[in-house]
């Protein structure tokens, strides 16, 4: 509907984009609290809590890496079980006369890596086991979609998070996760190419 009161746009935006995590999640996908980067086709995610170092870390990304988001990720599944992640708008550049900005949702890239931030005085980096794994992206994922569940039942909301549960289970399995120890000067990039070369 026609809509010329700014902050209900922006709640309207916000609610539309709640549906069409939804429904990817109906098909394997989630929505995570991280920033993506790309580099060279590949793909990864830099997961954190908000105020953690996330917009931080994208902005210190030199080339040929990209900066796809700094906020949140929506991650699907495609047929074959392969993981695609597609930037998601930051919500929070529209509030209070906030910059804005624009992201190519449509533009997805294959998910190679997820790197948990973790300040540090060098960097380094370090590979988790599947259950450690599971427990960092479900708090990552409760911070992405935790608006997805309002205006559902008790039974309704239990059925969600077991879904979105079974799908961080299954996304675990087939993505690497590691933990990022990143400094404030040092070329952490470095690190995450290393962790990929050593995962293929």
């Amino acid at each position: 509907n026609p809509c010329y009161n700014w902050s209900i746009l922006y709640v309207n935006l916000v609610r539309l984009s709640l549906i069409l995590a939804r429904q990817a999640q109906a098909r394997g996908g989630v929505l995570i609290h991280g920033a993506l980067a790309e580099r060279d086709g590949i793909g990864v995610i830099l997961a954190a809590p908000g105020g953690t170092g996330k917009t931080t870390a994208s902005n210190r990304l030199p080339a040929p890496w990209r900066s796809l988001c700094d906020d949140t990720t929506l991650v699907v599944r495609d047929p074959q079980g392969s993981y695609w992640a597609h930037p998601w708008p930051t919500w929070s550049r529209f509030l209070d006369g906030g910059p804005g900005g624009t992201w190519d949702v449509q533009n997805a890239v294959p998910v190679k890596g997820i790197f948990f931030l973790a300040q540090a005085v060098e960097d380094r980096v370090e590979r988790v086991g599947p259950g450690q794994a599971v427990s960092l992206l479900v708090e990552c994922a409760d911070q992405g979609s935790q608006l997805m569940s309002r205006r559902l039942s008790k039974e309704e909301t239990r059925t969600l998070h077991l879904e979105q549960f079974n799908n961080l289970c299954a996304l675990a399995r087939v993505v690497p996760v590691h933990v990022l120890h990143i400094s404030l000067t040092g070329a952490f990039w470095q690190e995450i190419e290393q962790a990929l070369e050593g995962s293929h």
